[in-house]
This record gives C-alpha cells, structure tokens and sequence, in this order.
C-alpha cells in the first residue's frame, strides 16, 4: 500500500507501518476521486465479471499465485475452429480468447505465454493444443492487414479510458494508439477519439444469463470489509469509507485478473516503468484483484489509499479515480516511478510501497516491510523476460 510522502509513522514499538493511516488524514475527509465514484458514469462492460470472494482483504500479506479463470462460452457460441489467430493492432490475450470462444488459460499454454506476455501486431497465436503452426515460407507471406475500419467517440463527462474502451469493446491501448494519447492524458467533455470497430461478434441464439449475485447468508456482518489487519485496529471513518469503495467496486463491472495484469503490464510501458516491477507490487498487493479493498482503504489492484491516490493525481497532472482499473494502476505505477527517483536504493524504493519513503527513512525497515521487498523482488524475477 502505497503512502504520500509526507506520511509518517507511530512508534516503532507499535503496529506494523502498513497498517498505519498517513497523518492528516480526516475521516469525513471525500477526496474528489471518492466523490466522482459515487456519483459517476455507468461503465458498459463485454468481459465476464470475477467473482467476488468474501471476507476481509489482506491487501499486504504475500499474495497467493493468481488463477486464470477459464472464460466461459456465451450461449450459442462454439469454439473457433480456426487453427491460428494473427494479432492486430490492439488485441490483448483476453480479446483473443474472447472472439475465439476459448479459454484465457488454454490460449497461454498452447503458445507458451505468460500473462504479461507482450502480443505484436502479426504474430500468430494456435487456437488448439496440437504443433505450433509452421512458418510460412517468405513468399508465401500474407501482406501486411489493412487497418480496421474506425469509428468517433465523443468524450462524456466521466469518461474514462477504461470505461470507453469497455464500452467500444476495444483495448485501452487502441485507444491510446489511435489517438496519440498516454495514459496520462486528461480526457476533456467534447473530445473526439477515433476508436477502431470492434471485430463483429459470435452470433448468439439468445442473451447470455446475467451473472448471479451470492445471496448475503443471514449471519453475515454488515460490513463486508472488517475493522481490523494485522493486529491494528482501525477508526470507523477509515472502515467505512473501505466499505463504500468495496459496494461500489462489487457493483461495477472490473476486469478479469488477467485484464488487469495486462493493464499493469501496458501502463508501466507507456510510463517508463519496468513492466516486470510493476506487476511484482500488484500481484503482491492484490494477485491482480481489482476488487481487492483492506481495511485501511487501500483500494483495487494496485491497493492505493486515498491520500495516496491525490498524491499520484499531482503526478500525473489530472484527477485519477482509485475505482477506475486504468487510472487505479496509473495511481500505482506512478509511484513506483516517482519513489524509483527518489529513494537511495531499488530496495529502498519497493520498501516505500509499502511502509511510505519517510517511515523507511525514519525508523528503518520492519521485519514485515523486509518480507514485502523480499517477495516483491522474487516476483519480479519470475515477471522479468
């Protein structure tokens, strides 16, 4: 959980630093991220919707290895007989499986992918389990694919680039491609985006069912997010401002977990971030679960808490809403990159993430915050190419 670098600590001998609110936080404080959650745009979303888990987040314990959920068949669609898709401009793993009606998990291992894995315009994905397509000799090489019809979206107050790339059903890096924007951009109402057409859609017999909601049991409490991590406490104003973010975030479509770890991935790119650290923090922080809200109102993949989340928004140059999954892993890389610049040390720096720049600096490393940089750094490893 990521700290302004004006937090500071309670005693050494008290709880952990990540479970310590920043100073100056006020419980009615509503920062105008929180403000606009409540009260903005509804988001269209074509993904299929995770599942939410329920219980408390720990949103700083060492994140268990995340599972790609297979992505069920809508009604009436079969599986793609198509032996090789070809990559275009834009298409995530996601999308991929998406339009061929198979699985997230199965496209990854029929082409020895990992989740982060970059696809480039032209390469070729197997659609199956058998060989890998064989190369096609140099003059029998397709020419080059036309570029996809394009179509104009007019920028609404709220907007954002995720909520219109869901709506469009196209990548947010299409968006950004198309437009000669980065994720830093500041959407104004009334701009024009040029948005490619999305490739036409399986032909379903009948809608696909909504997804059902667990029905609360009886003797569940009220708050779905508890008051307490790793043994400190914390104040109702801190919980139920959790609570709030944690309704809105189950009432919202979200990205899958592979979706997110693609966002991650794409963001740290266009920002200047290694890719392979970026997403270390967020499968630590979250196995890349966007839902993910801790007591302390660390909020979505990247677990950023609302001062932090102004901090980043200072930045970055423009408001960043911690609900919205783009601008969450904005909010969350961008302090990678600025705590990268300003601490003595790489380890250092993934320390900061966690217990804040001026309470590594002030009191040292505790033993938590050591286990978090040593996890951190392992998952980088296996992130890295």
């Amino acid at each position: 959980m990521p700290y302004p670098p004006d937090s500071d600590t309670t005693d050494p001998n008290d709880a952990p630093l990540c479970t310590t609110e920043p100073t100056g936080h006020q419980d009615d404080r509503s920062p105008g991220w929180s403000r606009r959650a409540r009260t903005g745009s509804a988001v269209t979303a074509v993904a299929a919707l995770a599942a939410l888990g329920g219980g408390t987040v720990a949103h700083a314990a060492p994140a268990q290895t995340a599972q790609v959920a297979s992505a069920p068949l809508l009604v009436g669609q079969t599986t793609s007989k198509t032996p090789v898709h070809t990559v275009s401009p834009g298409d995530s793993l996601w999308a991929v499986a998406q339009r061929h009606g198979v699985a997230v998990d199965e496209l990854m291992r029929w082409n020895d992918l990992s989740g982060a894995a970059l696809l480039m315009p032209g390469q070729k994905l197997r659609l199956f389990g058998g060989a890998a397509p064989a190369a096609a000799p140099p003059e029998q090489t397709a020419p080059p694919a036309e570029d996809p019809p394009r179509k104009e979206h007019v920028v609404r107050p709220g907007d954002s680039l995720w909520s219109i790339s869901q709506a469009r059903s196209v990548s947010v890096q299409s968006l950004l491609d198309g437009n000669d924007l980065t994720v830093n951009s500041l959407l104004r109402p009334g701009q024009r985006l040029s948005v490619a057409a999305p490739a036409p859609a399986t032909v379903r017999t009948a809608e696909a069912p909504a997804p059902e909601r667990a029905e609360k049991p009886a003797s569940a409490p009220e708050r779905a997010v508890g008051d307490t991590f790793l043994g400190r406490t914390y104040e109702d104003g801190v919980v139920d401002s959790a609570n709030r973010h944690h309704d809105e975030l189950a009432s919202r479509p979200v990205p899958s977990r592979e979706e997110m770890r693609r966002l991650v991935h794409d963001t740290a790119v266009q920002m200047g971030v290694d890719p392979a650290l970026a997403l270390a923090h967020a499968h630590q922080e979250s196995g890349f679960d966007h839902r993910a809200v801790s007591p302390a109102d660390a909020v979505g993949a990247m677990q950023v808490i609302p001062d932090a989340g102004d901090w980043a928004s200072g930045l970055v140059g423009r408001e960043l809403d911690l609900l919205d999954p783009q601008d969450n892993v904005t909010a969350g890389v961008a302090i990678i990159r600025q705590l990268g610049r300003a601490a003595p040390s790489t380890d250092v720096a993934i320390a900061a993430y966690y217990q804040g720049l001026h309470g590594v600096e002030k009191y040292g490393m505790y033993d938590d915050t050591k286990q978090y940089v040593k996890s951190v750094k392992s998952h980088r490893k296996r992130f890295g190419p």
